[in-house]
């Protein structure tokens, strides 16, 4: 079983609501406490409310920025559904979304935000040019689909813009890029290939993600490193292309391939703990969820390249006097490093590395962004060790890993006719 460090952690531990929350869990709220010390006819700070998903709204990070900034943060994390809808129509019910780029073509076009301005962002110009320019490095690959870049710039007034410009939809925030999960001693091998997806070496012990606008850009560079269809861009397929995945997973269905298809981060983790499955998409916190169970998990790192997303901090259009002020003041917290450090250490990049680093151990820094071996065991954010000395991230380095990002998460134009195909997939 996974060991615990000697230390007592300053912050209380709650593992069980924030290690295991993730997209599709049940709403939950992280409440700081009122400012003492002052007579009682002095009135605490009105709260800055955000909402979220559980990647980004864990009791810890909002309860260190309400300690830092000196007013409440009341975080509500949702699953992807009920986020986006309530971003979408209820931007009276908060002051920041901190959502994902891979749904501006809805929100942006909708103006439920308003424009960021970047002289009030204070460490814009330390931001990677992995949002601004799609590139971290000057030979990385940009990628097919919703890359950030693309819906980063608009104008004051909101409207897209092709940018560099002074406003932006958002400020650019956590990110990571997926692939697969997999139990070493149970595969046999090394798994480096989407192929393995559908590999009949683990037939009925694979499990997909069951959301239809990622699940289908897993399975899809799956048959592509097959080599059995070329897709023109898998962040945006046409009808046809969409016909033949789907058919193409309908019929491994019905072949007994699939052991499950996990829809929150729980049923991940629960999967490859129990031993149903050896091999399945995955989010990187999955992983070192099932580490910090003493089950043997290994996030592959794909020939043909990973699938991209970015979180990012928005500003309701709502919003504005002292409560815009306070909103600013949370979204630039989220740059300073503490919480940057926080998601590291669940395998997540933050926008501003530099910052991180202050916040890590160097043993951590080397570990996480460089790619180095684990000089000593390392923790989680909730002080469970999960890993080992010696270990080396799958990957390489944080500017290594986002060179072949082959996708981004996306919202494509068929995406009505997208979500009734796999339906048809899942009653198959």
């Amino acid at each position: 079983m996974a060991k615990k460090r000697q230390k007592t952690p300053t912050s209380v531990r709650k593992a069980g609501l924030t290690r295991r929350q993730f997209v599709g869990t049940a709403a939950g709220t992280a409440v700081a406490g009122a400012i003492t010390g002052f007579p009682n006819i002095v009135r605490a700070a009105d709260p800055t409310r955000t909402i979220g998903l559980g990647v980004s709204i864990i009791n810890e990070i909002q309860g260190q920025a309400s300690k830092d900034l000196g007013f409440p943060i009341r975080g509500q994390a949702l699953g992807y559904g009920a986020m986006f809808g309530k971003m979408l129509n209820q931007n009276d019910q908060y002051e920041v979304a901190e959502g994902y780029y891979n749904d501006f073509d809805v929100m942006v076009p909708a103006k439920v935000w308003q424009p960021i301005d970047t002289k009030r962002i204070k460490q814009w110009d330390a931001v990677t040019d992995l949002c601004k320019t799609g590139r971290l490095t000057p030979d990385s690959n940009v990628g097919q689909g919703d890359a950030p870049f693309r819906h980063l710039w608009v104008d004051e007034n909101g409207d897209r813009v092709e940018g560099p410009s002074r406003y932006i939809t958002a400020v650019p925030g956590w990110h990571n890029a997926d692939s697969m999960g997999y139990n070493p001693e149970e595969t046999g091998r090394k798994i480096d290939s989407w192929a393995e997806l559908f590999s009949d070496d683990f037939k009925g012990q694979v499990a997909l993600l069951n959301v239809p606008q990622i699940g289908t850009m897993d399975a899809a560079m799956g048959v592509e490193a097959l080599g059995l269809y070329k897709f023109k861009d898998k962040g945006n397929m046409t009808r046809e292309e969409i016909d033949f995945l789907i058919d193409f997973l309908i019929k491994k269905k019905k072949e007994g391939h699939f052991r499950a298809f996990w829809e929150t981060f729980g049923q991940s983790v629960n999967l490859m703990v129990s031993g149903e499955v050896v091999l399945e998409s995955m989010w990187s916190p999955a992983v070192t969820a099932i580490k910090a169970e003493g089950v043997p998990c290994i996030y592959a790192f794909p020939k043909e390249g990973m699938r991209g997303w970015h979180g990012c901090l928005s500003i309701s259009a709502k919003v504005t006097g002292k409560a815009l002020d306070q909103a600013y003041k949370y979204v630039n917290w989220w740059l300073d490093g503490w919480a940057g450090a926080f998601v590291a250490r669940q395998g997540y990049y933050m926008s501003v590395p530099d910052n991180v680093k202050k916040f890590l151990e160097p043993e951590e820094w080397d570990y996480w962004y460089m790619g180095k071996p684990a000089a000593k065991e390392l923790p989680d954010p909730f002080d469970t060790i999960i890993v080992p000395e010696g270990e080396i991230r799958d990957g390489g380095s944080y500017w290594d890993r986002f060179k072949n990002i082959a996708v981004w998460n996306s919202l494509m134009d068929e995406n009505d006719y997208l979500v009734k195909r796999w339906t048809e997939f899942l009653s198959a």
